[in-house]
C-alpha cells in the first residue's frame, strides 16, 4: 500500500502509538503534557483550533473513564467529520479533523 493509499488510523490504533511514544520518548511525553497539540502534530495529527486536547495519566489509585460524546448533541457537520476517524496529514483534507 502506498503512502497516498494510506488507511485512516483508528481512535485505537492511536491511542496505542500515543501511549508506545510516551513509554519510548519521556520528551514528547513532556510536550504531550505541555503542549498536546504540537506533540500530537508530530505524529501528524490535526487537531483545529477549536478543540481541545485534554492529557491525563492514571495512576495504580486513580482509574478515569471517558465516556464518548453523545450523537444527539452533535452537529451534522460534526457527525461527519467525527463518521470519517483519525487522520494524519499525510492523508486529510486540508482542515479535516485530526482525531475521531
Amino acid at each position: 500500500m502506498s503512502e497516498s493509499e494510506k488507511k485512516p488510523m483508528t481512535r485505537e490504533e492511536l491511542e496505542k502509538e500515543i501511549i508506545k511514544k510516551t513509554r519510548e520518548d519521556k520528551e514528547f511525553k513532556k510536550t504531550l503534557f505541555e503542549n498536546s497539540k504540537e506533540a500530537l502534530g508530530q505524529l501528524g495529527v490535526q487537531v483545529p483550533e477549536e478543540v481541545e486536547v485534554k492529557v491525563v495519566e492514571e495512576s495504580s489509585k486513580v482509574v478515569y473513564l471517558v465516556l464518548p460524546v453523545n450523537p444527539d448533541e452533535l452537529t451534522d457537520e460534526e457527525l461527519d467529520r467525527v463518521a470519517g476517524g483519525y487522520c494524519t496529514d499525510k492523508d486529510c483534507p486540508p482542515g479535516a479533523l485530526g482525531y475521531a
